[in-house]
């Protein structure tokens, strides 16, 4: 008959923070009962690299595993990097190691606790990580210099205003903002970074305060960022178009450039814009910001630069590859001022622009051109104009051409157009916008077919009472003896806001194929 024995396996156990751990003999496993810790231990003389107890994990540990960074023991955890396989890495505490990382959640979710710690004290600056979800403020937050607040992208870290507060603010080191005054020097504003993120106000607000003021600063990067009003589920509003609303506002009270009180070097970088009144707001000493890559939809406008006293207006403004459409007024307006303003546009987009509430670029009716320069040296690039688009080709009699460009600058079309010039008649090559006031338009083309090539310049010049004349420069060679054409200028629609560049061949049976690009000095 077999003998069955049960035996029970037990350990040494006691109060860890009564007596301590005593030394276990090797193998010998020692349980904390106070401390819930699991001791084994060993001895050098079979082998061990110490006498000491060693610790096992337990899944008390595992719930909770950093709390073992901070440990009293003599043995702190430590982080090589590539465990010094490099010849000059350092050994840090993992602690260390992890503060290189910093994220809204390691402050309770407070953003504004977050940021005033992190950068009110230079040896606390890091890049804040604010994860992915919804925060509602209802108060403004202080961006002190250099910080740094990076979301996990537009659309999952979402930072709403549920009050008229602005979201983000710029401050000098001491908080003193915009309306205080700012100071210069060691302690102005500078190194600002925003990126992955929306700043959004509620849908039921109708506030005018700007989600973003970038006050006196230098050097702010703006990356990525959406800029919106929240849709509102019973909405009914023709294309999200709200009557409130400023994505970001730049300022600055200096008094221009090489003066203390700047905006300077503002980077506003693949960012959207939609459904607010004004998207970006810039007034005051602002030198040199550059919006590129943006996307700007659904708006009363655009981008504004101007000023509201004798203090210099915003100046050497870059707008590059950006796209505009759904735009009530202009996609850009520059205010007049006393200074030079030397602001380019460059490589945009319009499309339904500055037709009014009805947004159609097939507008029959006054409305607002799609640039508005007023103050001096401005320059629109190689711009593409869905308006000058429609109008070369549409077939609408009651079509109004408002203009592209208004005010005083350069207009540089790169795009060819093309038109055919048909026998025995008068054809109509191209509609010109008028401005009301005095504008020179030039016209490169090449008119040809099989036995005829000429190319030339059309110099138009065009009064301020819309009245029009036309030079034309050219050589041409030919096969057989031809009759040139002549280009002419037909005023009959004026009173649709446009002349029309007409080339007569009447007096010829050959048709001619022209290509065209327009430039113009306003």
């Amino acid at each position: 008959m077999a003998v069955i024995e049960i035996a029970k396996i037990q350990v040494r156990r006691g109060q860890e923070l009564q007596t301590g751990i005593p030394q276990l003999d090797p193998g010998e496993f020692g349980w904390a009962e106070d401390t819930q810790h699991l001791y084994i231990g060993k001895r050098i003389d079979e082998g061990a690299n110490s006498d000491e107890n060693t610790r096992i994990l337990t899944e008390n540990d595992l719930e909770n595993i950093f709390n073992l960074i901070n440990t009293t023991s003599s043995s702190v955890l430590t982080y090589e990097y590539r465990d010094g396989i490099l010849p000059d890495t350092s050994i840090r505490t993992v602690a260390n190691k992890l503060d290189d990382n910093v994220s809204v959640a390691d402050f309770n979710g407070s953003i504004a606790y977050a940021i005033s710690d992190l950068y009110n004290a230079a040896e606390n600056r890091r890049e804040l990580k604010i994860p992915a979800g919804t925060y509602i403020l209802s108060q403004t937050i202080a961006l002190p210099p250099y910080t740094t607040i990076v979301g996990e992208g537009a659309g999952l870290t979402t930072i709403i205003a549920n009050t008229t507060a602005t979201i983000f603010k710029t401050v000098d080191s001491d908080g003193n903002d915009y309306v205080v005054g700012m100071q210069s020097g060691v302690k102005r504003s500078r190194g600002i970074k925003i990126k992955g993120m929306t700043l959004a106000y509620d849908s039921t607000a109708s506030s005018d305060n700007a989600l973003l003021r970038l006050d006196n600063t230098l050097d702010a990067v703006i990356e990525d960022v959406e800029f919106k009003t929240q849709p509102s589920s019973t909405s009914t509003t023709t294309y999200g178009l709200v009557g409130h609303g400023v994505g970001i506002q730049i300022r600055g009270t200096g008094g221009g450039l090489g003066s203390v009180n700047l905006c300077e070097n503002v980077q506003v970088s693949r960012c959207k814009f939609d459904s607010l009144y004004t998207a970006i707001d810039s007034t005051g000493s602002v030198i040199r910001p550059v919006i590129s890559d943006c996307v700007f939809s659904n708006l009363d406008r655009g981008i504004k630069m101007y000023t509201t006293d004798s203090t210099p207006a915003p100046s050497n403004g870059e707008f590059i590859n950006n796209r505009f459409e759904n735009v009530v007024r202009e996609a850009i307006f520059v205010g007049t001022s006393t200074n030079r303003a030397n602001h380019i546009s460059e490589n945009n987009f319009f499309i339904r622009v500055g037709n009014g509430l009805g947004l159609t670029d097939n507008t029959t009716t006054a409305a607002s051109s799609i640039i508005s320069f007023y103050s001096d040296g401005n320059r629109s690039v190689n711009d593409y104009f869905y308006r000058q688009s429609f109008a070369h080709s549409t077939t609408n009699t009651n079509f109004y051409y408002n203009p592209l460009v208004n005010g005083v600058g350069i207009i540089d079309v790169a795009s060819v157009f093309t038109a055919t010039v048909a026998g025995s008649t008068t054809s109509i090559v191209e509609r010109l916008p008028l401005i009301g006031q005095e504008q020179m338009l030039s016209v490169r083309y090449k008119l040809y077919n099989n036995n005829y090539s000429r190319k030339g310049n059309l110099i138009i010049n065009v009064a301020s009472d819309n009245s029009a004349s036309i030079s034309d420069y050219y050589n041409y060679s030919y096969t057989n003896a031809v009759i040139d054409a002549q280009f002419i200028i037909d005023s009959s629609k004026v009173s649709k806001n446009y002349l029309m560049l007409s080339c007569n061949n009447s007096l010829s049976a050959d048709t001619y194929q022209i290509e065209y690009q327009i430039s113009a000095l306003l």
